[in-house]
């Protein structure tokens, strides 16, 4: 296994509203995304201004990694002051790695979140998060709580997580964080046309490295 093996977090969102120690959010099947009605004001997502921050480490020894994934498009519907519907674009072929000095390490480490290992960018270059709810719900700082669809690797699963949302004139920020488990979205280690030998190799890499992923997410949107 490469020297420099990641655990993503990441998406990271962001979304950790939970802690390292508290484990991962625990996902469910994915649900009807909500819909804006005809009157809702639509804020688009400022893209230079938004991402999705990412954090991993493994299991045993030391080492984690953190960075960024940006993001291509996304909106959000506000009705009387409030987020109804939204939803946007990951760019899965962004992932950067923001902790390695190494020109070359940190190539290495980017291309094998890249690849088939995890989140095989070739086949999958977009994630997606599309809102299912947005309540009001004040806690350590938060003043919302969402739910919604993240999709990563093709497969959707349902997160709720805390979020601290303002809206000051025509612009809206938003910043959620939440730690997702890899492993429920099929990121796992890709075993078809593997080897018996091959799939145990790839079972005890995924014993190396952290299941748990640590996102946060960081919108800005302007009407």
């Amino acid at each position: 296994m490469k020297k420099n093996i990641f655990l993503l977090t990441g998406v990271a969102a962001a979304i950790a509203m939970a802690s390292c120690g508290g484990g991962a959010t625990k996902s469910g099947d994915a649900d009807s995304a909500a819909k804006a009605n005809e009157g809702a004001a639509t804020y688009k997502v400022d893209v230079a201004a938004s991402k999705i921050g990412w954090s991993g480490s493994k299991v045993v020894g030391t080492g984690a990694h953190n960075g960024t994934i940006s993001l291509t498009s996304g909106e959000l519907n506000v009705e009387n002051g409030k987020i109804t519907a939204g939803s946007f674009v990951i760019d899965m072929n962004s992932i950067n790695d923001e902790d390695l000095t190494d020109t070359a390490k940190k190539a290495m480490l980017e291309g094998h979140f890249k690849s088939n290992d995890f989140f095989n960018v070739a086949k999958y270059p977009t994630g997606k998060f599309e809102i299912v709810s947005v309540t009001e719900k004040a806690s350590e700082g938060n003043t919302h709580e969402i739910t919604g669809n993240l999709t990563l690797r093709d497969t959707a699963r349902s997160i709720t997580f805390p979020a601290n949302i303002k809206m000051e004139g025509n612009t809206l920020t938003a910043e959620g964080k939440v730690t997702i488990n890899r492993l429920e979205w099929g990121i796992n280690y890709d075993k078809e046309k593997m080897s018996l030998a091959e799939a145990a190799q790839q079972k005890a890499k995924n014993g190396i490295v952290s299941k748990d992923i640590a996102l946060t997410i960081s919108l800005k949107a302007a009407k």
